[in-house]
């Protein structure tokens, strides 16, 4: 059995707590395992050495501390000293609480020195200090948010409930947020979908404001569009911004006015400092956006409701994988649409083409993919009607997806030019985007908005062709675009039922049964 005094020293080997035993100059006597292995020192090199001496005191002001804590309890002074101390390393973060205590008389040494790790007890006191901070900015968030949401949102969406149009409603949001302290200039851009920029529909200052961006460009405001989320820029303000704040701009932030499918355009606020729009500023200003969006929504669905209104739209493509463009620059000939018959398989797209070689025109088109047959129907002095079959009608099926009428083609050499129109009710942006995605070459000349009759030929169309059979509709295409119905006939019964492959008594029998169907809805309808 061991002696007690090697009985405790075993014991105190097997402890993770750092353990030396000093006397009453402060010279060490015994040190534990987990000391030396701290300490990175052989078994009994430490005992002799004089703790106090080997402390910088003046490097370090735990170490100061820690030598009068010992030698006060050395000198009977305290019964217990204790100090939580830093001892990092260039690899991680420690902290040590140091324990002195004296021994009883009768001991061999005066104090007890304990170096006890509390490095997880520190870790989780300082992230809860943090977490503390960050409730405490958080609250303070809360209250700042509550307050802008009280003040100004509230007061903007009192302004545009009040508002009776959608230039009312911008004009007085930028006027508000004008009045902000923190504001020094704001106005709303609205989009224009002929050259794809973003020019100024309502400002806070009156001002000549000749300022487009670009939607590619790089610039916040194009962002916002593009992105549909705030966007917040401090650094690299474009100068054109600066000269339309009329002085210094330190950030400025956009935000994009979306309400469902449709965007309104873009809020752009100006600030004077760099830190104004923060995370609970954009929150601030995504709700005023929102108001702004709805507002507008809810202004333009009424207007649209209370009048029979359509939007118009001029479309300019040069892509050569449509045939019809194809074809025309090949033969350096004029084309003009006439319409389309479809069935479950594919779809006949009808053309009249000024050409002298209708062979030409066959052979040509035979060539190109999208086309699966393609027939002349008849010539007269200014054109010949042929008939084109295609499994999808280019450029016309994509219109039709978003709900527009290919109205009108015409084609040259250089380029198809579509007439469409589309519900006014329908986000024109994304009828656009729509083709574009498809065939990049697409270019919008123009948008006009113009009132539809009372029955629009679009719902005329649709209840006519519910009415007529392909072959009755086929048939009536056929003779008006080849001028049948002319005086005197550019082409007679018997060549457009033989471009049908059925007998001309059949022919006739359509084309007397679509006549009577025309007729008798139109004078329903009138």
């Amino acid at each position: 059995m061991k002696p007690p005094q090697t009985l405790a020293h075993s014991t105190l080997d097997t402890l993770p707590i750092n353990i030396a035993v000093l006397d009453d100059e402060g010279t060490i006597l015994f040190t534990n395992r987990a000391w030396q292995e701290f300490a990175s020192a052989d078994d009994g090199e430490m005992q002799g050495v004089n703790y106090f001496g080997t402390t910088d005191v003046d490097a370090d002001e735990y170490a100061a501390e820690a030598v009068a804590g010992i030698e006060s309890v050395i000198s009977g002074d305290r019964d217990l000293f204790t100090l939580e101390y830093p001892c990092h390393s260039p690899d991680e973060k420690q902290w040590f609480l140091m324990r002195v205590a004296p021994l009883p008389e009768d001991e061999a040494g005066s104090a007890v020195v304990a170096h006890i790790d509390i490095t997880q007890r520190k870790l989780a006191e300082l992230a809860a200090e943090r977490r503390s901070e960050q409730l405490r900015a958080e609250r303070s968030n809360l209250e700042h948010l509550v307050d802008r949401l009280d003040g100004l949102v509230t007061g903007v969406m009192n302004d545009v409930m009040t508002a009776g149009s959608r230039s009312d409603i911008q004009q007085v949001v930028v006027d508000r947020l004008a009045a902000v302290d923190s504001y020094q200039f704001a106005w709303i851009a609205a989009f224009d979908l002929r050259d794809e920029a973003l020019r100024p529909a309502a400002l806070s200052t009156d001002r000549d404001a000749d300022l487009a961006v670009s939607l590619s460009d790089d610039d916040p405001v194009a962002l916002a569009a593009r992105t549909e989320e705030i966007q917040v820029a401090t650094d690299d303000i474009g100068e054109h911004h600066r000269e339309l704040a009329g002085g210094t701009v330190a950030s400025v932030a956009a935000v994009p006015l979306v309400a469902g499918e449709s965007m309104y355009g873009v809020l752009t606020v100006y600030a004077d400092e760099a830190s104004v729009f923060d995370p609970r500023e954009r929150a601030v200003l995504g709700a005023v956006g929102q108001a702004i969006s709805t507002a507008i929504d809810a202004t333009e669905t009424s207007k649209l409701l209370t009048t029979d209104n359509v939007t118009e739209l001029e479309l300019q493509i040069r892509d050569d994988d449509i045939f019809f463009v194809a074809l025309a620059r090949e033969l350096g000939c004029r084309m003009e649409y006439g319409g389309s018959v479809a069935d479950d398989e594919e779809t006949v797209m009808f053309f009249l083409v000024e050409t002298e070689d209708p062979s030409a025109v066959c052979a040509a088109a035979a060539d190109h993919p999208q086309v699966t047959a393609v027939t002349h129907v008849s010539t007269s002095e200014s054109a010949s009607l042929f008939e084109f079959s295609v499994g999808d009608p280019p450029v016309v099926s994509l219109l039709a997806d978003r709900g527009a009428e290919t109205r009108d083609i015409t084609v040259t050499p250089d380029h198809a030019v579509f007439s469409v129109t589309l519900p006014a009710t329908t986000e024109t942006r994304s009828v656009v985007e729509h083709v574009r995605d498809r065939y990049p070459g697409t270019d919008l000349v123009a948008v006009r908005e113009r009132d539809e009759p009372p029955v629009s030929r679009q719902a005329f169309l649709a209840t006519l062709e519910d009415r007529l059979t392909n072959r009755q509709l086929t048939a009536l295409r056929k003779g008006y675009l080849g001028g049948f119905f002319d005086w005197p006939r550019d082409v007679s019964g018997e060549e457009l039922a033989d471009s049908m492959d059925i007998c001309p008594s059949t022919f006739h029998q359509h084309l007397r049964a679509g006549e009577r169907k025309l007729l008798e809805e139109i004078f329903e309808t009138w």
